[in-house]
């Protein structure tokens, strides 16, 4: 079970009706606001079944729900479309502006005045600006979208009457300007050389040896006035800009090569795409339209991608000009308006075909297990958008495959779950806040919520979220046609947010996520990295265009499939070009890797966005793998090279690897598409891996015996069907078609081959017209018992059936009928199958389970009530892991410490007992109980909670019978899962008798402790206690037998059913339906019997065995449980012989334990269990007899042991990689059979808060290692090879920092263990005192030891320091941390590193001095963060107004650097270096007199330590200096005695021409609304002695009029004033002004509906008017605490200024509504709370169908009665609507 889930605590449907809408006074966007109003008024949309908002919903119980901040920056025609996101230019609609514009060949960002144009072969644009273009005065402050095509967009700036306006397009190397007309255009070179020709201004090597041309119209002038150039343009508004190919040889020749095309400007792109299914070819055509501004040339100069000129049609136009080299790679220029390309789709499945018979080592037993462990998978309901998808998909996957071999019924339950999920997401009802989908008509895109990874607030990834979604919406319908008619609707939404293939969809922008032209989808809503737009996850994207080729398919949308197809085949280009290379033509020199998993707008990265881990680069290329995935095998020589680099680069052969990032699952699939023998092969071996979150084990299992049966993908073989592939193996082609429509169709592949494929399902050319049933009796069986098999078939023709148990032949009949009985089975579980053959070919039957043994109460001990069961003591199976039969756990293994051989997690604690955790939605439990007293039960259990949302629910099923109502528990805690609480459930229902006690989960986030259940009172209801009556020997040759339930009781009328359970044969019943009655046609055996009795109100059951036999005792049962088969232990170490046994009708006295069929012990009484240490090492064979109360005797299956001898090494050192180590450490190494245990010790005695992490050298891998012993720390690797080298450092990471030891290499199995021990301790030690400060003593240590390495300890009043040292050599350590004038004691040893302490301990005694540290300088070992060893210097010194700071560190440190930090407000800065580990830095502008405080942060390999603060007087040196006119220039030194009092002076102490601080005021005024210009600066000086100038940002110099001066029609933004004196050359001041905007008036309200409290913040102005419920108020406060009302509350926010707009929100309170009894049989109550005298009820299914409506009058008491009538089982929802109630509520009909 997981801890993972974590609970939303959901408002119910009904419960809290948000509206939230602002009032614009000034409305420039009509349409958007329109829109907008439109939505509004309807939040709540219906597409058929299904609904969405158009209001936002508010925030979930985390806080979370959002959506983009802001208004799109769009203005003419684009102010009118839906809002483009996820394009290389989309940072410009979010911000107003973009640094990080990248369209090859060109990189550009957007200033106030213009464009910067420049070339950055790789990476950021940074301060790169090398060309401004713009016009003469323009200042904008912002730029907006003015329009865009598929792969244009059109910047324009705006400023008073001047415009400016570009286009650049994805591969245009021409940039497009317009104008206002008699406007100047002004082109900034600040790189490079320009020169004028003619009309064309030609910038040569401007940026990374790029030339670049401005291409004015014809007669057009440039004039030149410093950098910049100006051009009236000959009257005419339009220019171009072009980059020149790079390396040209012959700049003029290459200019007249463009100048022809430098007027054909472009007005549209488009690409448009056909798919013909009747060959799969995929035609796409890209066009431009263009208007010739001049010249005479009509075409377009327009550059190729690899993905486009290496895929160009026969027929289309091919690149006749130069070439550009791109971060894509090479693009060649075609000379032309339209070009297309050509591609063979080559075909996807929803899954691959059941054909894994033919893979020899496939056991179709274990692939139902891990189908049934996850049929009763829960979804969890803390998830996100994302999550959701993938645990979706895991679902769906499994369920296909469940299908697939005949799994149905688990295959629907999955289905279930899936759809009801899908469903709750693609509905919406108000005072929803999860689980939902939002239309954000401001940004037009379709929002989920929960949200993840900013697929709310930024717009991102929703291909890859909604391809989840769509995808299990393609399976549900494909299993529960027509489906999609009531929901598809909702489905389609999703599919034209990502990718509207529609340009005019007023909802939504052409193809959101994917780029034409680009060829590939981009993830970043906004494009808001400074490398421009980025993907990450090709294959989700992949995964995404796959879905809506299955949802088209299977919908008959072919406009959906063939959208589908474009999208699938162009991405697939892209991918093979940009992130895999598979040409080998577009990766740099310096990329180290086959594949990216990042494409930046202007690079490329191996970088994920949560590890920069090499595994996770290829992992995230190839995840979800799904019947869409070929794609990624089109080239078999790229895979053998990328998966020879994988093994080389990761831990995947390494079967035990704890990395998280290696999704074992994932890698496999890969590797079926090319070796499926090999990837079979390292999936045996980690069988305990962990999975990746979203995958599943069954999955993986199907997909690697598949892939191995039908080979590898022909993708040169296509079909008339898109959901259709061929394979190949040894020369045979499989022919695979999955036929969606409800007709036969033929499938035509391009070599001739046709498929007939069977309608609603998989057809292959493997497939054989044979169908059969493996049928028994009964499918479980009482331990040694014997089972029939027969297999049911209508075929005639079979040649043969064989049957089989875990891949093993036990019999062949090649007659009807076919049959097999099965030999005595031992106690577990036993799945058999048949083949049947016709000729040579063959099918597999279904898989059968017989579970053989009993669900028994844990230990035996059977759990009373009233009394305590505690968590952890959940039933057993006697056959072993009780998975499924008392339990379900959905996780691998056990997290926990407490019955490890079980999957549930649970953990012993010392205070609450055994506890479970880590639970998952959909895990239950079950304790076997004799209740002593029918009544009903208080329930006190104990739990824990580190969820802040508490956990649950979950309810207690009685013998399958709800008897509770749903639990939920509170948080306990918020930083652990450790600290219990109590909680209480009452009124619980318990009949006498045995029971089996269920624990159902829905959802978890909290652990359980014990249970303690109490009398409370009597049932008030008709019960039953059924009574089969005793176990009992039937003695042969009886073969009859009376069943007498005469003990049974009822306080009613009651009905009685006897069935059959299981035994060996069938037998007969007299009458099944008598309390007493008697069965004949016993054989040997054992039967089991069950009595039903029920009533209309009650039923119970009761179970009584029979066993038949010669003697009337039936031999006991016995199994180990530990140790396991073919495990391995060390030598000496002690091993637990555990048994499980019972015994039918008696019970067991003795159990003997053999080794190699010698007794070794016999137990007579339980728990037959002992511990046993082999003598020697070896292979071993273990058994066990038990022997039951009259003798007879059953041995257990043999256990396979093998004990190894030891094998060690053990190295020390105080080398460092990283860090450093003050002593040392020690790494151990241990071998045990092909298991290596490393251990690393940390020597070091300074270093506090350690931490350990074990670092692979070859592939790189970091494991956190557990630390066993103080400072001890320990990881076993599995899986390894004798004799193989494997090579391992600890990473110790402490407070302060890390210290890495250096790599430690060790050959696997061998032992150091036999060389001689070192146990001589070090000789000749001596110790004296060399120096003394005021805070530490330093020391000369000396002494002699055959290991060379030392350990010197020295201690005082019980504070103890360590040092390293070598033998024979003198060494000089330093003891810190003292006080002044203080004196100590101190006591000296030394130790070598084997630990041999020498007895030779040295006295001394020290007095430290006082201190000389002053303000100015000293030294010090005080730190704020991490610590010193030495301690530092540290030194202050005014020169006029500077402040030099100088700090030395003492402690020896590699690769030190150093940052000076400013206390108040915080500021770093980094420091020079100026000498040995001494940095200084310089501050300016100081004020003499003032107080500063800094301190500074060293940072080093390995860590960092930070000073404290220290504070320091400014003029303050700390000397007494001769100045007598106190101007701060020493009289030695001045050269001007008798400066006057006050003047300011220079260092030789002589007067400069200065004005007071004050002279000068400025004062501003701010606009008073957004994008006005009504601002000012005013300036103005006291001091009418001069005359002064002013001047803002660039202008010229004004004259100061009358000494003051004011600046009106300013925008909002930051200026520069600065104010010169007349006559004064060396005189200046400048100020920087910030004239502001009112901010938008913001609100956002959290609303307690249980409290009837809102809570309102706001922020925008300083007082806000606020009206709620028509009663209006003033307030300055920014957050406000309001009282609801039942019912409709109305609040409105508004400021003094009305272009802030209102704030406008409804909220309605609902009175409490309660309903019971749920689950119902029909009879319902509500309570209802409030005044109301009457409501509304209506009852409506899942499905949106009104089953009842009706007014209802509210009585006296409050509730009101209806019910459930005859409807069917299932879930409804009752709604309630009233004047102050609206509540929806989820009933369970039973």
């Amino acid at each position: 079970m997981k801890l993972s889930s974590f609970l939303l605590q959901l408002q119910p449907k009904g419960n809290l009706i948000r509206s939230i809408y602002i009032k614009f006074m000034v409305i420039k966007r009509v349409f958007s606001f329109l829109l907008f109003f439109s939505l509004a008024l309807n939040a709540q949309v219906s597409v058929g079944s299904g609904s969405y908002s158009t209001s936002f919903p508010g925030a979930d119980s985390a806080g979370r729900n959002s959506y983009p901040s802001g208004t799109p920056y769009v203005s003419g025609v684009a102010a009118n479309k839906p809002i483009p996101t996820n394009d290389w230019w989309s940072k410009l609609v979010k911000q107003g502006n973009a640094d990080n514009l990248f369209n090859y060949p060109f990189t550009m960002k957007t200033l106030d005045t213009g464009l910067i144009v420049s070339y950055i072969p790789w990476g950021v644009i940074g301060d790169s600006a090398p060309i401004e273009v713009g016009l003469s005065g323009l200042s904008s402050n912002k730029v907006t979208v003015s329009d865009h095509t598929d792969w244009t967009v059109t910047m324009d700036w705006a400023s008073g009457d001047k415009n400016l306006s570009v286009t650049s397009g994805v591969g245009m190397p021409f940039l497009y300007f317009e104008k206002s007309e008699q406007e100047e255009v002004s082109i900034k070179v600040n790189s490079g050389d320009a020169t004028i020709q003619n009309n064309k201004l030609i910038i040569e090597n401007a940026s990374h040896g790029a030339d670049f041309v401005v291409f004015a119209p014809s007669g057009s002038t440039w004039t030149k006035n410093g950098s910049i150039y100006n051009s009236s343009l000959n009257g005419k508004n339009y220019w171009s800009l072009s980059m020149l190919p790079q390396g040209n040889t012959n700049l003029q020749a290459a200019l007249d090569e463009m100048e022809p095309y430098a007027f054909v400007f472009p007005t549209d792109t488009q690409v448009s795409w056909s798919y013909n299914e009747s060959d799969a070819k995929l035609s796409s055509t890209y066009t431009i339209t263009s208007e010739v501004k001049e010249g005479s040339t009509t075409e377009f100069y327009q550059g190729l991608l690899p993905h486009h000129w290496a895929h160009l049609s026969s027929s289309s136009n091919t690149p006749s000009g130069p070439s550009y080299s791109t971060v894509r790679g090479e693009m060649k220029i075609l000379k032309g308006n339209t070009f297309s390309l050509e591609h063979y789709f080559t075909g996807i499945l929803p899954t691959l075909p059941n054909l894994v018979q033919y893979s020899d080592s496939f056991d179709i037993g274990e692939l139902v297990s891990k189908v049934q462990d996850l049929e009763n998978s829960g979804l969890d309901l803390w998830t996100d958008s994302y999550n959701e998808g993938q645990l979706m998909n895991r679902l769906v996957q499994t369920a296909r495959i469940a299908n697939e071999i005949g799994l149905s019924e688990a295959r629907d339950k999955l289905l279930a779950t899936v759809k009801e999920r899908l469903e709750d997401w693609l509905s919406y009802s108000s005072g929803e806040v999860a689980f939902m989908f939002y239309y954000q008509p401001q940004w037009t895109s379709l929002i989920g919520y929960p949200a993840g990874h900013g697929q709310d607030s930024n717009i991102n990834d929703h291909h890859f979220h909604w391809g989840y979604f769509i995808h299990a919406a393609a399976f549900v319908e494909q299993f529960e046609p027509g489906w999609l008619a009531q929901w598809g609707g909702m489905i389609e939404l999703l599919v034209r947010d990502a990718a509207t293939a529609d340009r005019d969809d007023a909802m939504f922008p052409f193809l959101r996520n994917f780029s034409p032209f680009a060829g590939h989808s981009w993830a970043n809503g906004f494009a808001s990295f400074p490398q421009g737009n980025d993907q990450e996850s090709t294959s989700e994207s992949m995964q995404f265009n796959s879905s809506l080729i299955h949802y088209g398919s299977i919908s008959g949308n072919n406009e959906i499939r063939d959208l589908g197809i474009f999208l699938y085949m162009t991405e697939k280009t892209a991918i093979d070009e940009y992130w895999f290379d598979v040409n080998e033509r577009n990766f740099s020199s310096s990329q180290n890797y086959s594949l990216v998993s990042r494409v930046w707008g202007n690079s490329y990265d191996n970088g994920t966005f949560w590890t920069a881990d090499i595994t996770a680069s290829y992992g995230i290329e190839m995840y979800p793998i799904h019947g869409g995935s070929y794609y990624l095998a089109s080239n078999q020589n790229y895979i053998a090279k990328l998966w020879s680099e994988i093994e080389s680069n990761t831990d995947i052969l390494n079967p035990n690897s704890t990395n998280p990032n290696l999704w074992y699952d994932t890698f496999w699939k890969f590797l079926s598409m090319s070796d499926p023998q090999k990837a079979l092969e390292l999936y045996e071996l980690s069988p305990n891996r962990n999975l990746k979150f979203g995958i599943s084990d069954a999955q993986t299992y199907y997909w690697l015996h598949s892939a191995n049966a039908i080979g590898r993908v022909r993708p040169d073989i296509t079909a008339s069907y898109p959901i259709a592939m061929a394979f190949e193996k040894d020369s045979k082609v499989t022919y695979i078609a999955h036929n969606y429509s409800s007709e036969p169709i033929t499938v035509a592949f391009s070599d001739g081959y046709e498929l007939l494929a069977a309608p609603g399902q998989m057809t292959t050319s493997e497939d054989v017209a044979v169908s059969g049933e493996l049928i028994t009796d009964f499918e479980s069986a009482y331990a040694n018992s014997t089972v029939d098999l027969k297999l049911t078939t209508q075929n005639q023709d079979l040649s043969k059936v064989e049957f089989y148990s875990s891949g093993e032949l036990l019999f062949t009949d090649d007659t009807a009928p076919y049959e097999y009985k099965t030999n005595e089975l031992s106690l577990g579980r036993h799945t058999y199958y048949a083949r049947m053959y016709v000729g040579s070919q063959y099918e597999l039957s279904n898989p059968l389970e017989i579970r053989v043994g009993e669900q028994t109460p844990y230990q035996g001990e059977m759990n009373q009530i009233p009394g305590i069961i505690q968590a952890g003591n959940y039933d057993e199976f006697e056959g072993g892991n009780g998975q499924n039969i008392s339990y379900l756990d959905l996780s691998n293994g056990n997290n926990g410490d407490y019955r490890t051989d079980e999957y549930v997690d649970s953990e012993f604690n010392a205070n609450e007992g055994a506890t479970i955790g880590w639970i998952d939605s959909g895990e239950w439990l079950e304790y076997t109980v004799d209740v002593q007293q029918s009544g009903y039960y208080n329930l006190s259990f104990r739990y824990a909670s580190g969820n802040s949302n508490g956990g649950g629910p979950f309810r207690l099923l009685l013998d399958g019978k709800v008897i509770s109502s749903s639990i939920n528990v509170s948080s306990t805690s918020t930083t652990n899962w450790s600290t219990f609480r109590t909680a209480e459930v009452s009124n619980l229902p318990f009949v006498e008798g045995d029971h089996v006690l269920r624990l159902e989960f829905e959802y978890g986030e909290f652990n359980l402790g014990k249970m303690e259940f109490s009398y409370d009172r009597a049932l008030d209801y008709d019960f039953i206690v059924a009574d089969a009556g005793e176990n009992r020997s039937i003695i042969l040759p009886e073969t009859t037998a009376v069943l007498d339930g005469s003990n049974t009781t009822s306080t009613g009328e009651a009905d009685y059913q006897w069935t059959q359970i299981y035994g060996p044969s069938l037998v007969n019943f007299e009458n099944e339906n008598l309390l007493t009655t008697t069965v004949s046609n016993l054989q040997k055996g054992v039967y089991k019997f069950r009595l039903e009795a029920s009533s209309s109100v009650a039923s119970d059951y009761d179970e009584v065995i029979l066993a038949v036999n010669d003697t009337g005792n039936q031999p006991p049962a016995i199994t180990f449980v530990s140790p396991s088969d073919n495990s391995t232990f060390k030598e000496g170490e002690s091993i637990l012989l555990k048994t499980r046994v019972s015994d039918l009708d008696g019970s067991v006295n003795s159990v003997k334990f053999y080794v190699d069929g010698s007794l070794i012990q016999e137990l007579t009484s339980a728990p037959f269990e002992m511990d046993w240490t082999p003598t020697q090492n070896g292979d071993y064979t273990l058994t066990a007899v038990a022997v039951d109360d009259q003798g007879l005797e059953t041995q257990s299956d043999p256990i396979s042991i093998t004990v190894e001898t030891v094998k060690q090494c053990v190295s020390s050192g105080s080398n460092a990689q990283q860090g450093s180590f003050s002593i040392g450490y020690k790494a151990t190494f241990e071998t045990v059979g092909t298991s290596v245990t490393v251990t690393f010790e940390l020597l070091d005695t300074d270093k506090s808060g350690v931490i350990a992490y074990l670092w692979q050298e070859s592939p790189f891998q970091e494991f956190e290692l557990e630390e066993v012993a103080d400072r001890v720390f320990s990881k076993t690797i599995s899986g390894l090879t004798p004799g193989e080298e494997i090579s391992y450092a600890a990473k110790f990471a402490f407070t302060g920092g890390l210290s890495v030891t250096p790599y430690v290499k060790y050959v696997v199995g061998s032992d150091c263990s036999s060389n001689e021990q070192d146990t001589a301790p070090p000789t000749n030690f001596s110790a004296s005192i060399s120096s003394i400060n005021s805070t530490s003593v330093s020391f000369d240590l000396y002494a002699e030891d055959n290991s060379e390495e030392l350990i010197y300890t020295i201690s005082q009043n019980g504070v103890e320091q360590s040092f390293s040292g070598v033998s024979s050599e003198t060494t000089t350590v330093t003891y810190t941390g003292l006080s002044e004038q203080t004196n100590y004691s101190f006591v000296l040893s030394v130790k070598d590193k084997n630990g041999n302490v020498s007895s030779n301990q040295k006295n001394l005694e020290a007095t430290t001095i006082e201190s000389t540290n002053n303000s100015c300088s000293g030294e010090s070992a005080d730190s704020q963060q991490g610590s010193f060893t030495l301690g530092y210097k540290y030194s202050f010194k005014t020169e006029g107004s500077q402040v030099i700071i100088e700090f030395e560190l003492l402690d020896d440190r590699p690769d030190l650097i150093a940052y000076l930090w400013k206390k108040d407000p915080f500021t770093e800065t980094s420091m020079s270096s100026v000498g040995s580990r001494t940095f200084r830095a310089t501050l300016s502008n100081q004020t003499v007199g003032s107080t500063i405080s800094y301190a500074v942060k060293f940072a080093f390999a390995g860590g960092l330590a930070v000073t404290k603060y220290f504070d320091y007087v400014v003029g303050d040196n700390c000397v007494v200096i001769d100045d007598e006119d106190n101007d701060g220039v020493e009289d030695a030194v001045d050269q001007c005695p008798d400066t006057p009092a006050g003047a300011v002076v220079n260092t030789l102490g002589c007067e400069v021409f200065g004005l007071p601080v004050n002279t000068f005021s400025v004062t501003v005024t701010s606009t008073t609304c957004p994008d006005s210009s009504n601002g000012s600066i005013t300036i103005s000086s006291s001091n009418t002695d001069y005359s002064y100038r002013y001047a803002i940002d660039d202008q010229a110099p004004q004259a100061l009029t009358d000494n003051t001066q004011t600046i009106s029609n300013l925008s909002a933004g930051i200026y520069t004033v600065c104010v010169t004196v007349d006559g004064v050359s060396d005189y200046q001041r400048c100020y920087t002004i910030e004239i502001t905007e009112p901010a938008p008036l913001v609100a956002s309200s959290r609303v307690d509906v249980s409290a009837r409290n809102m809570q309102l913040d706001l922020s925008g102005s300083e007082e806000y008017q606020v009206t709620l419920n028509g009663k209006t108020f003033l307030t300055s406060e920014d957050r406000l605490s309001l009282n609801l009302q039942p019912g409709m509350n109305r609040i409105e926010v508004a400021t003094a200024l009305d272009c802030q707009g209102i704030y406008f929100e409804e909220i309605f309170v609902s009175e409490e509504v309660k309903v019971y009894p749920n689950p119902t049989v029909g009879p319902l109550q509500l309570f209802v709370a409030g005044s109301d005298s009457e409501v509304e009820l209506s009852i409506t299914s899942l499905s949106g169908n009104v089953i009842k409506k009706e007014t209802l009058s509210v009585p006296a008491n409050r509730i009101i009665e209806t019910t459930l009538g005859n409807l069917p089982e299932g879930l409804y929802l009752i709604t309630l609507n009233g004047t102050t109630v609206k509540t929806t509520h989820k009933v369970i009909k039973e």
